[in-house]
């Protein structure tokens, strides 16, 4: 489960219209999504269809301290369409900070909460309100992405470095934060303008800014009116075109960002397994045998391909194995007959009457 938050302190940049359309979009190639509309506006949820103030349950429900009101994130999710479920907004969500100032934790409540869904979502998209406060701090602690829309004006970019700010604030308590990239909307190619603040903006998130480009479009603003991506109401307006062809930068970038997640855990685990193991070299002088194991406690006496030595050109043959700290008995098999290690002094006699080499490690 990829979670995107989608945040810019100006307003009217195109952040919940981006929330819902990439949404959608991601649905439409048949990715389970889930928006979660953190803004008290709720704008995300209107241009959704759905009306606040008719609604018993929103995600102001997960977030608020009173026992009698207070829900799981599951309780709360409106299904929409196909692939496509909703946490709709409430304007009660401007009452959680001072709610929860004394809350331990409670800049993790939606991380919290998504950490214990049942339901498997392959995106969670959070449209995040116009500020940098305690509701937007939430859904960069939970996010894994942040993309921040940024219309062709000098305005929408300056609120861009406090985002950054607060992200780096987030990477210093938490070690770790979002990856961030930028995204051009309601751009108009027809104005020279448009064109010199395009290049701003290219130079100000250099690699970090999406190929696609969202033109301004009417038909973007009639569909929020409606209450229905774009795309339901006509796919082929270049509002549509727009947000698919983001939803496939989106989905390449998760699949980049799954493995560069994978493998920096696989080298820490492998980092904490190298200090946990020591690694023991075996030898033994058996110039004319054919084939040598060694077999013991750390490999449940077994001779098998894993246990075979390597033989050098000298006549000696080799093995290394990575043991945990303890205290083992083994022996050498060759040629099917048992010996000892010679170069270890230490041994046991051992059920048959006869004597098991013994290693200990610390």
């Amino acid at each position: 489960m990829r979670v995107i938050a989608i945040a810019n302190q100006k307003g009217g940049c195109g952040k919940t219209t981006t929330a819902i359309n990439l949404a959608s979009s991601l649905a439409s190639k048949n990715y389970k999504v889930l928006v979660i509309d953190l803004d008290p506006q709720a704008n995300a949820s209107f241009g959704l269809g759905i009306k606040t103030d008719q609604i018993e349950r929103s995600v102001y429900n997960i977030f608020t301290t009173a026992d009698t009101k207070r829900k799981k994130i599951s309780e709360v999710i409106l299904h929409l369409w196909e692939n496509f479920d909703l946490v709709p907004g409430h304007i009660l969500l401007s009452t959680t900070e001072q709610e929860l100032r004394n809350a331990e934790d409670a800049i993790s409540i939606v991380y919290k909460a998504l950490d214990s869904l049942e339901v498997s979502y392959d995106f969670v998209i959070i449209d995040c309100p116009p500020s940098l406060g305690f509701l937007t701090f939430n859904a960069l602690r939970a996010a894994h992405e942040l993309i921040v829309p940024v219309q062709c004006c000098t305005l929408s970019l300056m609120g861009v470095g406090k985002l950054i700010n607060m992200v780096e604030l987030i990477q210093l308590k938490l070690q770790r934060s979002p990856r961030v990239k930028g995204l051009i909307c309601m751009y108009d190619k027809r104005t020279n303008y448009a064109k010199k603040m395009h290049q701003e903006i290219k130079r100000h998130f250099k690699d970090n800014l999406y190929s696609a480009v969202i033109r301004g479009n009417v038909t973007l603003r009639e569909a929020t009116e409606r209450g229905v991506p774009v795309i339901k109401l006509n796919k082929y307006a270049a509002g549509a075109v727009d947000y698919l062809a983001l939803a496939d930068e989106v989905v390449v970038d998760s699949r980049k960002l799954f493995l560069d997640d994978f493998y920096e855990e696989a080298e820490d685990f492998m980092a904490k397994m190298r200090d946990a193991l020591k690694v023991q070299a075996f030898s033994i002088s058996a110039p004319e045998a054919r084939n040598v194991y060694i077999v013991g406690d750390f490999n449940s006496w077994r001779a098998d391909n894993t246990s075979r030595l390597e033989q050098m050109p000298d006549g000696i043959w080799e093995k290394k194995i990575a043991l945990k700290p303890g205290s083992y008995k083994y022996k050498f098999i060759v040629d099917g007959e048992w010996r000892h290690d010679t170069h270890n002094t230490k041994s046991v006699t051992n059920s048959f009457g006869g004597f098991d080499s013994v290693l200990s490690i610390k």
